[in-house]
């Protein structure tokens, strides 16, 4: 009989043994799912303006300029970015002579953005504000009237003077997208 109590002593822990290993062993499972948003991008804009007059004299190249002269230019600007943009312009020379510094007597210019006057006054203080919206792909067209007033006197003889127009285009401000 201790043979069989011994056996089933030993049954019984190898039971119980055998229960604490499954019950080590156990291993659960979870349910998963993944989602993904692939490929998203951000690409800023290319802000781009060019003018067809783009080159020195390309705008005005007068000689031999007597009192009363007048000339009438046009300048085309481009928007070659991708984005829409507004632009302004100034004036500026390295030359100071009496052409440029007499605001009464020295180059004067009317500029007009179709029929409608710009600036008119001294070339010496040309400023033009902020154009319209120019979208991607389009043009503005200025044009130019320079005059030497009639009233120049024999100081204005023999003067050269140099002019560069600088043309700023400032991108439209950004929106919710």
């Amino acid at each position: 009989m201790r043979k069989l109590n011994l056996l089933a002593g030993m049954a019984l822990a190898g039971m119980v043994l055998l229960g604490l290993t499954a019950t080590a062993d156990k291993t659960s499972a979870n349910f998963t799912a993944t989602s993904t948003n692939p490929g998203n991008t951000f690409q800023s804009a290319t802000l781009a303006m060019s003018n067809d007059k783009p080159n020195a004299n390309d705008l005005v190249n007068i000689t031999n300029l007597v009192p009363g002269d007048t000339a009438n230019r046009a300048v085309t600007i481009s928007n070659s970015g991708n984005t829409g943009f507004t632009y302004s312009a100034s004036v500026s020379a390295s030359a100071n002579t009496l052409l440029w510094s007499d605001t009464t007597n020295g180059l004067q210019v009317t500029v007009k953005r179709g029929a409608v006057v710009v600036y008119t006054g001294a070339l010496k203080n040309m400023s033009l504000t902020s154009s319209g919206t120019i979208a991607a792909g389009g043009t503005d067209t200025l044009t130019y009237d320079f005059s030497f007033p009639s009233s120049a006197g024999n100081s204005f003889q023999n003067l050269s003077q140099d002019l560069t127009v600088t043309y700023t285009a400032t991108q439209l401000a950004g929106a919710a997208r």
